[in-house]
């Protein structure tokens, strides 16, 4: 008969409730990403009008606005719920060519199809949500415009981009990261 030492129990229990709270982790934060639907950019827009329709008209204005969707280029951490913060932020104006920046890097990445579809799960955040979200304490999260992106479908998206920035980062001043979680980061404040 086979017997198991309470050692190895106690290591399979460990397992086990590791992989448990790892779902949960990652159920809550896909929760999260979901009630951040239309409905809910719907009202915070409403409430943010004026600020929102002067960000679209600077975007319009330097021809990016469909690059992302207001929807998720202005959506804050993924973890705004847990930091008790607005699911949404505007980025400070001085900001703003930065946003204009990233977004005409995405715009290069699309016509090189090296990214073709994908999802901004988190933008701009301003200091206090970044700390919560736990990003790094130079973030350009924060300091100027960042995108943390998933590309669809799953591919050879992050090596395309890694190529891309080793050939091309340095004259766009690219930032380009890849998460545990997979999610890629994007940014134009340095090289």
């Amino acid at each position: 008969m086979f017997r198991l030492s309470k050692i190895r129990l106690f290591h399979l229990s460990y397992i086990a409730a590791t992989a448990v709270i790892g779902l949960v982790l990652h159920c809550t934060a896909v929760a999260e990403e979901e009630v951040r639907d239309a409905t809910l950019f719907s009202t915070w827009r409403q409430s943010n009008a004026a600020d929102v329709e002067a960000f679209r008209a600077h975007l319009e204005a330097f021809k990016v606005s469909s690059v992302v969707g207001l929807d998720e280029l202005l959506r804050s951490a993924s973890s705004w719920r847990s930091c008790k913060a607005q699911p949404y932020a505007i980025p400070p104006r001085e900001q703003w060519q930065s946003v204009v920046s990233v977004l005409k890097l995405l715009q290069e990445l699309r016509t090189q199809k090296i990214l073709s579809r994908f999802v901004v799960h988190s933008a701009y955040r301003n200091a206090e949500l970044n700390l919560c979200a736990g990003g790094a304490s130079r973030s350009a999260h924060f300091r100027s415009f960042a995108v943390d992106i998933t590309p669809i479908p799953l591919d050879d998206t992050a090596a395309k981009l890694c190529d891309f920035w080793r050939k091309n980062g340095r004259s766009w001043n690219m930032g380009f990261g890849q998460y545990a979680s997979g999610r890629l980061h994007i940014d134009t404040s340095r090289y």
